[in-house]
């Protein structure tokens, strides 16, 4: 199987799959202690799904419906708000992306979670999981929720990630995608989702 070397800017090239990337990742997430907000906000989860398409990694998004109370119109990661019947926020992740998307969570495996993050103007606490799919799921967008599905290959993520300013604040953190404009609290997942891939393929490069 073709392993590509990363770019010396720390930017795979094409050919980079889930298998390897799921790999590497859930090595880098295992060592690594990822932050815990204790604010007083609303706890949701959210889920970075990988899968293949066309033997390429790609990561799953969706543009929130226009008419949805909180972020309309948005590009997200599929998640929401913790319910009481939700065993753990990770069982939030996987219920959300089943309902938004039509993901079962028996198609999906998780391999570790990212820092918190807080969303500014809806006082919710968002927790990310990373998860791999082995075989490529077919989304099913909610019509009541999701406007559109986005699926773009994790290699682009990072090339434009690597584009960005290293100390970039909010207004700069912009991430432009399949022609959309990705920015908020998931762009912040995104950033730290970028930093823990490109620091874990250079470690599989040089191990």
């Amino acid at each position: 199987m073709f392993s590509p070397v990363p770019h010396p800017s720390g930017v795979p090239g094409p050919g980079l799959a889930t298998a390897r990337l799921g790999m590497v990742l859930t090595a880098a997430l295992a060592r690594r202690r990822p932050l815990e907000l204790a604010d007083a906000g609303r706890p949701a989860a959210v889920l970075l799904l990988i899968y293949d398409r066309a033997d390429e990694a790609h990561l799953l998004l969706t543009k929130r419906a226009d008419h949805l109370p909180s972020h309309p119109g948005q590009i997200s990661l599929p998640g929401g708000g913790h319910e009481p019947h939700d065993a753990d926020l990770a069982q939030t992740a996987l219920r959300e992306t089943e309902e938004e998307v039509g993901i079962r969570r028996e198609q999906v495996r998780l391999i570790g979670r990212l820092d918190d993050v807080n969303t500014m103007a809806t006082g919710f606490i968002i927790r990310p999981y990373v998860a791999v799919a082995d075989s490529a799921p077919t989304p099913r967008p909610a019509d009541a929720e999701v406007a559109r599905i986005i699926e773009v290959p994790v290699a682009e993520v990072l090339r434009v990630d690597a584009g960005l300013p290293a100390d970039a604040g909010i207004a700069l953190m912009r991430y432009p995608l399949d022609g959309e404009d990705v920015w908020g609290a998931t762009a912040r997942i995104l950033r730290t989702f970028s930093e823990v891939a490109r620091g874990a393929l250079g470690d599989s490069v040089h191990a």
